[in-house]
């Protein structure tokens, strides 16, 4: 099946007398909409896609474009060959998968996934990996895009979430735990004996404690809201206000005071996940059992239960 795969991917370019590179190009521009989006995407530069989209457009002696208010529109002749792309691409994705699959080397690149504030909390986990497995290279993508492990965007990724994907394979390591924290300096001077109600608050940008504030502090006054982890965390370091925050990575940090117990309902798995066709490689395998290990030893720590036994919580 798989040297079946790569025989049709082969033939097809041959057929079309083109280059799979561009029209890896062209699948970019039609599900962006636009140069600078697949620019983006490729990590090209908006010029070199532009150029190379007019030379491939001369080659076949089409037009493959039209320029809108919006940005560029497929022509029909576009919209055919992005068809194509997509499907010589899908076939390519899946046959680079069940390659890769069958790596049996600890050596050669990992691409990783995760969100920026987890992968801070990981930083001496994966420098531990790296050392132990010298020939293994880690490529690391910080931030909230969803990544798609079936375009091999990534092999593994560590993800927040009481929903997981149905379609990857992996396993729940800990369930994070957000208490409420401060800054010292900020209870210093709001005072250690007022109650939640009388701090200014962070919170999400979302809205997902908002229902928690209504039930247990509906008088307390919202100052900032953000819309990332790390957002939060350097909101709540500053001193601008009080939040809920994640207790891996802050716990044992002497910028923050835990100041009232995690609420339950915030939990969210922390999951550890990979695709199906990648079981098989050694690097993958070595790696999500490396990671899971040391995350699974901070449980205590991940799901609240390591505080500092002189914490006072402050009444609500």
């Amino acid at each position: 099946m798989l040297w079946y795969c790569l025989k049709s991917i082969v033939y097809c370019v041959k057929m079309h007398s083109m280059k799979w590179d561009d029209l890896k190009i062209l699948r970019a521009v039609g599900s962006e909409g636009s140069f600078s989006g697949a620019a983006r995407q490729l990590a090209m530069t908006h010029s070199t896609v532009s150029r190379r989209m007019r030379a491939f457009e001369d080659g076949l002696g089409v037009s493959l474009f039209e320029h809108t208010g919006e940005g560029i529109a497929l022509t029909a002749a576009g919209e055919e060959l992005f068809a194509t792309a997509q499907s010589m691409g899908e076939d390519a994705d899946t046959a680079s998968l069940r390659l890769a699959g069958r790596d049996a080397q600890l050596r050669g690149v990992i691409q990783v996934s995760l969100v920026d504030a987890t992968g801070k909390n990981l930083m001496s986990c994966f420098q531990r990996f790296l050392q132990a497995y010298p020939e293994i290279r880690l490529d690391i993508e910080l931030g909230p895009n969803l990544v798609s492990l079936s375009r091999r965007e990534a092999d593994v990724i560590v993800r927040a979430t009481n929903n997981p994907p149905e379609t990857l394979l992996g396993r729940k390591l800990a369930e994070h735990s957000f208490p409420v924290y401060a800054a010292p300096g900020l209870v210093k001077r709001v005072g250690p004996d007022v109650p939640l109600t009388g701090y200014p608050w962070v919170c999400w940008e979302n809205g997902m404690m908002d229902r928690w504030m209504a039930r247990h502090a509906p008088a307390a006054r919202i100052v900032c809201r953000m819309n990332t982890a790390s957002g939060m965390v350097e909101a709540v370091r500053a001193g601008i206000g009080v939040g809920h925050l994640a207790c891996y990575g802050v716990e044992q940090d002497p910028d923050f005071v835990r100041v009232y117990p995690p609420s339950r309902e915030f939990d969210l798995g922390i999951w550890l996940l990979t695709h199906p066709d990648l079981k098989r490689s050694a690097r993958i395998r070595t790696f999500m059992d490396f990671v899971g290990k040391e995350i699974a030893a901070q449980r205590d720590l991940i799901e609240g239960r390591v505080v500092d036994p002189t914490v006072r919580y402050l009444e609500l």
